[in-house]
């Protein structure tokens, strides 16, 4: 299973774990290499968004708290639609 969580991010599940994988262009070719394991995929979206969370570039205050309210919305419906946990 894989789930695209942006052009850039994906979740991709095999026989082992849950890989949080980083799109890379290497000699004109798309490559997933992963970064981050998971052993369940409620832990992997759970990573995912507070890496998209720690990574974003609010100064505000205002803006942090903006941005933590889309983030959370944005991976609550990733829940949603992969039904919460295992």
């Amino acid at each position: 299973m894989i789930i695209m969580l942006d052009e850039n991010y994906r979740i991709a599940g095999n026989e082992h774990c849950w890989q949080l994988e980083k799109r890379k262009v290497v000699k004109g070719r798309t490559e997933w290499r992963p970064f981050k394991y998971c052993t369940t995929m409620d832990n992997a979206l759970r990573e995912a968004a507070q890496r998209e969370i720690r990574t974003h570039p609010a100064e505000k205050l205002s803006d942090a708290i903006e941005a933590c309210i889309q983030i959370t919305q944005k991976y609550s419906r990733f829940f949603d639609e992969v039904g919460g946990s295992e």
